[in-house]
């Protein structure tokens, strides 16, 4: 039986994990912290007695790998589906605002509520008609070489248009100013998006924490099928001779029992531990941050599950059990502000929207995630490496590497499934 060693327990380390031992390949899994998961997983809060998201994932019906890799493990129960595209978003103006694609089919439906979206004016539905008609015929390589907001721009996409639509979507899937963005991969998102059936429009949420949704299935579907997960075991080196990996270094330990070694953590961390100019990786990665608050608060009667804000700082509150958690993406410019900073920024905020007392916040809890994702630039798109390299037996995973997607769990998953092939091709 062939051996395959995967450093990092993230989601694409374990969606590589779970494809091959689907396929009878030994895996064993060294994770250098207590958890799974990496920067997608759920805790047990003490102080609020809480099961907490590190940080809130929406999942869309055009997430095919995801989906597939739910469909493997017999995860899919876990999740929520929408039938069509339904988005609430709160206006300080205008009152609630729905994006409701329940009217007509296929394509008509999403034409329909893109019309209906009341804070559009005609010039804008004609400009937005005009954009999505041409999507077909973009010149990608042209795309490569532009953001996503000079692509708009050039597109003749308004101010309005802009700032209550493409924002919206750009910074909530590329956690980055669209200012910032790679047009290519914007376009490779709304494309899935809108061109690829109704179901991919579709917005899915999970049951419970990310863990218990997503993580805990992952795990048991690999020890299930005879693969061992080993946590806080710290990888230091890997020792490459004659183009293979032959042995892995962690503490005391000395690993060659293997015939195939994945990678699946982040650049940084691959870094140490092995020299990247071997590997022939040449790119710096910036990163994009996203703050999450938890929060406890009285007078927030709120039907749906999640909704969006619209010109706000925040971006979106989803509705838990208990608990709101507010998300904002593309943070950087809080993430050194003290609690009380951003508290005080939460609390007007959403007086704006909201009949919210002085006193309401019962209590709340802020998750910064530093490097949440890597901003995808055009420069640093075009230097993602692939999942194979120079070493034979050495093959990337992660949401970094080529998958022509931004840092999204789509993007682990299809790295995981790409490296898991690779070393399936290779046996």
């Amino acid at each position: 039986m062939k051996k395959c060693l995967i450093i990092g327990g993230g989601i694409s380390g374990l969606t590589a994990a779970s494809y091959l031992v689907s396929k009878k390949i030994k895996v064993t899994l060294l994770e250098s912290s207590p958890k799974l998961g990496g920067r997608a997983y759920s805790f047990f809060d003490q102080e609020t007695q809480t099961i907490l998201d590190n940080g809130q994932h929406i999942m869309m019906g055009c997430f095919n790998e995801t989906l597939d890799l739910l469909n493997l493990i017999e995860a899919k129960d876990n999740f929520i589906f929408q039938k069509n595209l339904k988005i609430e978003f709160l206006h300080e103006e205008f009152g609630n605002i729905n994006l409701n694609a329940d009217k007509w089919f296929y394509p008509f439906n999403l034409l329909s509520a893109l019309l209906k979206f009341k804070i559009f004016d005609n010039r804008d539905k004609l400009q937005l008609i005009k954009f999505l008609l041409s999507l077909p015929f973009q010149s990608k390589k042209k795309l490569n070489n532009i953001t996503v907001k000079q692509w708009l721009i050039e597109s003749e996409q308004t101010e309005n248009l802009i700032k209550y639509f493409w924002e919206i979507i750009g910074i909530g899937a590329l956690n980055s100013s669209i200012s910032k963005a790679s047009a290519l991969l914007f376009y490779e998102i709304i494309t899935q998006i809108l061109y690829r059936g109704n179901f991919a429009s579709t917005i899915i949420l999970q049951k419970n924490g990310l863990s218990k949704s997503l993580i805990d299935p992952l795990n048991s579907f690999i020890v299930k099928n005879k693969g061992d997960i080993i946590l806080s075991n710290k990888v230091n080196r890997l020792v490459i001779e004659k183009d293979n990996v032959v042995s892995v270094l962690t503490g005391d330990e000395k690993l060659s029992d293997y015939d195939y070694l994945i990678s699946a953590i982040p650049l940084y961390s691959l870094a140490r531990i092995i020299d990247l100019n071997i590997l022939n990786i040449n790119i710096q990665y910036e990163y994009s941050s996203i703050l999450n608050i938890h929060l406890w608060i009285e007078g927030l009667n709120l039907k749906e599950k999640f909704y969006g804000f619209l010109d706000s700082p925040l971006h979106w509150i989803f509705v838990k059990d208990e608990h709101f958690n507010i998300v904002i993406s593309d943070a950087d410019y809080l993430i050194e502000k003290d609690q009380n900073e951003i508290m005080g920024l939460v609390i007007n905020e959403l007086k704006r929207f909201f009949p919210v007392a002085a006193d309401a916040v019962k209590k709340y809890k802020i998750i910064k995630e530093k490097k949440a994702t890597f901003i995808p630039a055009n420069k640093v798109n075009k230097l993602r490496p692939e999942a194979e390299t120079k070493i034979k037996n050495l093959f990337l995973a992660g949401d970094w590497t080529n998958t022509g997607l931004p840092a999204t769990i789509e993007s682990a998953v299809k790295s995981g499934r790409i490296a898991a092939e690779k070393v399936l091709k290779n046996i």
